[in-house]
């Protein structure tokens, strides 16, 4: 495979994962806010969707305010913004028609339809009706193009590089959630209503994971808490968002790819080989003694992973 082609496929997969978890961030921060303790305020709501979208510098470049339909706009149609994720889209698209030859007609047109259902979108009907009908179209195309990817691919290389992205990159937004949320407590852990505002945030947490459901069937309906909700996305190997999951599943797409080739030290496999094990043997209190740190080191630890892997398959 020329590594240009491994390129465009690695990045299908990771800004499909990247489109999914802002979409479902921006709408779980914007309708369950209405639902929240009064002590949240509209405000920390939007400063949370520009921190998770790493857009908070860009956003305050070009508007003097911050208003739920300008955030809400920036972060989903705005041309302007490289983050959007109309722009977002508009990249998965062009990395799948440069190497049109090497997907299934399928899985183009999956990503071709969506593409041009986003550009379907204008700012007045998102000022009219809110996010939920975006996100919702958005979330749903891009569980289509995976399911499209799984069906008609097959499960060689080209189909292991497009789930290597995916599963980088979800890894590396779970952690961006954690890490927003996190915030977000922080901002209202003077509050009177702390406790109520915390118990908002972890289910809220879980929610924006989609895995709000499934961790009150795994805790047997206990209510989301601290504990629960940082084990469940980071070490619940069962889980397919957790970020264990998708270094196990990391490592096995990249022995694909490398074709079980001897694995060095100085090899991406070996880098996630080496973390996947500290995670496999991590214990939740180690997590709880400095969550923010941790999980922070943890992102970034991802990220170099994303760097190094670039260099040794994608570099040409």
């Amino acid at each position: 495979m020329l590594s240009r082609t491994a390129n465009s496929l690695f990045w299908i997969g990771r800004y499909i994962e990247r489109i999914e978890h802002l979409s479902r961030y921006i709408n779980v921060q914007y309708l369950s806010s209405s639902d929240a303790p009064r002590a949240f305020n509209k405000q920390l709501m939007l400063e949370s969707m520009l921190y998770m979208a790493h857009a908070w510098d860009s956003y305050h470049a070009c508007n003097s305010g911050m208003y739920d339909n300008h955030v809400v706009y920036f972060l989903t149609i705005d041309d302007k913004n490289p983050f959007s994720v109309k722009n977002y889209v508009g990249l998965t698209r062009e990395n799948a028609r440069g190497i049109r030859n090497n997907i299934t007609t399928e899985l183009w047109e999956s990503i071709n339809r969506f593409y041009h259902t986003t550009k379907g979108f204008n700012r007045d009907s998102l000022e009219k009706k809110g996010p939920y009908d975006f996100c919702k179209t958005v979330m749903e195309s891009t569980t289509i193009i995976k399911g499209v990817a799984d069906d008609t691919l097959l499960h060689n290389e080209a189909w292991s590089m497009i789930k290597t992205g995916i599963h980088l990159e979800r890894a590396i937004q779970i952690t961006q959630i954690i890490l927003s949320k996190l915030n977000d407590i922080k901002a209202t852990g003077h509050s009177p209503m702390s406790q109520a505002i915390n118990s908002y945030h972890w289910a809220a947490l879980l929610r924006s994971s989609g895995g709000l459901d499934v961790s009150r069937n795994f805790y047997g309906g206990v209510p989301p808490s601290r504990e629960r909700a940082i084990s469940f996305l980071v070490l619940n190997d069962k889980f397919p968002k957790s970020v264990l999951f998708n270094l196990q599943k990391l490592k096995t797409d990249l022995n694909i790819i490398s074709n079980n080739k001897p694995i060095t030290p100085d090899c991406v496999e070996f880098t996630i080989g080496k973390l996947t094990a500290k995670m496999d043997y991590c214990t939740l209190d180690e997590i709880l003694n400095n969550e923010e740190e941790f999980v922070l080191t943890l992102q970034e630890d991802l990220i170099q992973i994303g760097v190094q892997l670039e260099k040794q398959y994608l570099t040409y």
